[in-house]
């Protein structure tokens, strides 16, 4: 009789279950949230049928959104199919957002499942979105779906978080995409397209990129000329360092201006050296911050700099020329930089102390910095040297993760967790 009563009661909870095949919205979308947990694998060729024949865009997009919940590769191949076949845009949409997060995991997995319509907006959609690790092994089927969506949507809207997604993702593998939509003649009244592929590409960084990012430069949009000035600084081309220099020199407007010297300074061409020192004593203080940064990627001699730091007020500009001289080898101007952590200046100094971290051997200079009294100081600079990534530093930040203070505790764990992949 007990097996008798069980049997009636599974039979009671299947018939009450909710279905992928009612014909009720309410009850489809709670078969799909009951579904679509993480780790049930088993659920997603029964999804990936009910998308085929859900009328309602708005499951849709929840059903695209639970594939990616579930987290298991396979899911790629119905997000991929969504996104190049759904007539709704926001069913695209959703589906370049779950594309991301099976890459970049953006938030947690609990709770009811989460569309980017139920949100205000998709946290990959922001100017500072989250971007994949080093140790992420991206694949094809997804990174070809974005560049052909990217090259081929029938909305400018989708076509750039395409082009957004594969900068997130650092797509590599789809660089010569990215360059061919951008020289695509009938791709030059799309100008946000062809911004946001000029933006991925700075953010992979391939000098690859160069010559169709010179072309950028005399474009007549203000907004490309400028990020093709930042992304060839970016890409380290350079050979396109005498047009960026021109364009600085000849342009009137104070945003392009910035952004070809911003790339001027990140290229690292001792070409730029005399215009660098001549801007040191610029009225304009973003000049004579980005003169100094350009001299410390060139290990400028500190003589010069040492003067101009006895004579500067401004303190972004003094945390550059530290940040020159630290380059230069004035190890005790890292001190200044590393106090500036608990600062207005903190994204400024953490950039640099990532640099002199990774490219300029000071990691043990960075190390005194955990043992700093001030715990912002030493939260930061947990932070920036998680972000460096060097393996060897797991000893120095273990300790850490017992800190008084639970900032400086919650940044080591992180860091750890980092250097752990």
């Amino acid at each position: 009789m007990p097996h008798v009563f069980a049997s009636l009661v599974l039979g009671v909870f299947l018939l009450q279950s909710p279905s992928l095949d009612s014909s009720s919205p309410k009850e489809r979308q709670a078969a799909i949230e009951q579904m679509a947990v993480i780790g049930n694998s088993r659920a997603i060729a029964a999804l990936a049928e009910a998308y085929k024949k859900e009328p309602k865009s708005d499951l849709r997009a929840e059903i695209i959104a639970g594939l990616e919940r579930i987290h298991d590769k396979t899911a790629i191949a119905p997000i991929v199919e969504a996104l190049r076949t759904d007539l709704d845009k926001n069913v695209r949409l959703q589906a370049i957002d779950s594309l991301l997060r099976m890459y970049i995991p953006a938030d947690g997995n609990s709770g009811p499942i989460r569309t980017i319509f139920s949100k205000v907006r998709s946290v990959f959609f922001y100017p500072e979105r989250p971007m994949v690790g080093p140790e992420v092994k991206l694949d094809a089927p997804a990174t070809n779906a974005l560049a052909e969506t990217m090259q081929k949507d029938f909305v400018d809207e989708v076509r750039v978080e395409a082009a957004r997604a594969l900068g997130s993702l650092k797509a590599q593998d789809q660089v010569p995409a990215l360059i061919a939509a951008l020289e695509e003649p009938k791709n030059r009244e799309h100008a946000q397209v062809r911004l946001e592929i000029i933006r991925s590409l700075a953010i992979i960084r391939d000098p690859a990129a160069g010559p169709a990012l010179e072309k950028g430069l005399r474009d007549k949009d203000r907004n490309i000329a400028g990020e093709s000035a930042l992304a060839l600084g970016l890409a380290g081309y350079t050979q396109a360092r005498p047009a960026v220099e021109s364009l600085f020199r000849s342009s009137n407007d104070r945003m392009i201006k910035h952004k070809a010297l911003e790339g001027m300074a990140l290229m690292r061409d001792p070409g730029s050296a005399a215009l660098f020192e001549s801007l040191l004593a610029h009225s304009d203080p973003y000049y004579r911050e980005l003169a100094a940064e350009g001299l410390a990627r060139l290990h400028h001699d500190p003589t010069l700099l040492k003067d101009r730091l006895a004579q500067e007020k401004k303190f972004n500009v003094r945390i550059a020329l530290r940040f020159a001289l630290a380059a230069a080898g004035e190890d005790s101007s890292i001190n200044e930089i590393a106090n500036a952590l608990d600062s207005g200046q903190r994204r400024q100094a953490h950039v640099y102390l990532l640099e002199l971290g990774k490219f300029e051997g000071k990691m043990n200079e960075l190390y005194r910095y955990l043992r700093s009294t001030n715990p912002k100081v030493r939260a930061e600079m947990v932070n920036v040297i998680g972000e460096i990534g060097n393996v060897s530093a797991r000893d120095q930040i273990q300790p850490l993760t017992n800190d008084p203070n639970i900032d400086v505790a919650r940044e080591a764990v992180a860091a750890l967790r980092k250097l752990s992949r």
